[in-house]
């Protein structure tokens, strides 16, 4: 067995990048026991393959470099052990969020399977909902910044020049009373939703980019006009750039409430 590694050979083992290990030197996580003074060269005694074990598994923890550090320089074992104490409670965790986007991104997957279905261009038919359940959000610039904007389906509202947007919750994952756990993605606190009113509804569909989604409301209203219609649009992406790079293939359903 040899006594010392050199850089490579200690990378080849653990099949990572001599880059890596660089850093870890600067860092002060793992220092070469040798250098050759003429040209820097790094030389690991053998034995230092077990703290770069602990460090790459302290790494598939989730530890950070600096968390690694005072673990391996610790010389307290119930110290050391308390840490991964505390790191399984941030894994569980972790692996919770990551199950609730799992089942979001699910939701919305056979949200747009389910719309998809139904979208035809230039045609026109009454809907009836119950109330349905969103999180407002605010002008296109708060969009583009919130969390719930990535994993919802886009809620929008068009009347005459406002227009305004939210998260679109599914039924499923909303109690009916405040969003909490299940609208995970960083809400802070409980957010009372906002409501889409219940009743029948003259929905058409857009298809292509957003700026030009007037051109297609218009038409919603024209195909209307027997009916009396509220001055408020309702808009829904369907097809979005979260699933298509291309505006011109994008679809979004229309929707406006038929006055009783």
């Amino acid at each position: 067995m040899k006594e010392y590694l050199t850089i490579g050979e200690m990378a080849e083992i653990f099949h990572m990048d001599v880059q890596l290990l660089r850093h870890y030197d600067a860092k002060g996580l793992l220092v070469p026991s040798r250098r050759n003074a003429a040209n820097g060269r790094r030389f690991y005694y053998f034995d230092q393959v077990y703290p770069l074990a602990t460090i790459r598994y302290l790494r598939k923890l989730g530890y950070s470099l600096d968390k690694i550090n005072k673990f391996l320089y610790a010389d307290d074992v119930n110290k050391n052990v308390d840490t991964l104490v505390e790191q399984t409670v941030i894994l569980r965790r972790r692996c919770e969020e990551l199950m609730d986007t799992i089942n979001i991104i699910q939701k919305k997957l056979d949200f747009i399977e389910a719309e998809s279905q139904f979208t035809q261009k230039d045609s026109f038919r009454i809907k009836t909902y119950p109330q349905r359940q969103f999180i407002h959000i605010g002008d296109e610039l708060n969009l583009f910044t919130h969390e719930l904007f990535y994993f919802y389906p886009t809620v929008g509202f068009y009347q005459g020049e406002k227009k305004w947007f939210g998260a679109y919750l599914f039924d499923e994952l909303f109690d009916g009373e405040a969003a909490g756990p299940a609208l995970s993605q960083g809400a802070e606190q409980a957010v009372i939703p906002a409501v889409i009113p219940g009743g029948r509804y003259l929905c058409g569909y857009h298809y292509g980019p957003y700026h030009k989604i007037q051109e297609s409301i218009d038409k919603l209203y024209a195909a209307g006009r027997e009916y009396k219609l509220e001055e408020c649009v309702v808009t829904l992406n369907i097809i979005d750039q979260f699933v298509e790079g291309h505006p011109a293939n994008y679809i979004t359903a229309l929707e406006v409430l038929i006055k009783e």
